[in-house]
């Protein structure tokens, strides 16, 4: 039995996502609700000092996003600022979310 139902994560990503437009290669537009997240990892690579790397995502309702692919732009302000990602990897977890990697333009 599911902790938390697909209605349940609609309501999450709603109350507490930010309107990004999204873009697609093949033109138009189209916004949606998502959850941004830009965490940052340690990575080593054998040397004497680590160094960090950022790892954009958006956690979105797979339907808002079913035609993505990657090159596809999305588009969010950031403190005041419209800052422009293009998508990397989509990622839909087979439950109604998906998430998508992105990288900073």
């Amino acid at each position: 039995m599911s902790v938390e139902t697909l209605a349940d994560r609609r309501v999450m990503i709603r109350d507490f996502g930010i309107d990004v437009s999204y873009i697609p290669l093949s033109g138009g537009r189209a916004t949606f609700k998502g959850i941004f997240d830009n965490e940052h990892s340690l990575e080593d690579i054998g040397g004497s000092v680590a160094f960090s790397v950022v790892q954009p995502r958006l956690t979105c309702v797979t339907a808002d996003v079913k035609d993505v692919v990657e090159g596809d732009k999305i588009t969010f302000p950031v403190d005041n600022v419209t800052t422009e990602y293009v998508v990397r990897v989509a990622m839909p977890d087979g439950t109604g979310i998906t998430e998508l990697q992105l990288e900073k333009q």
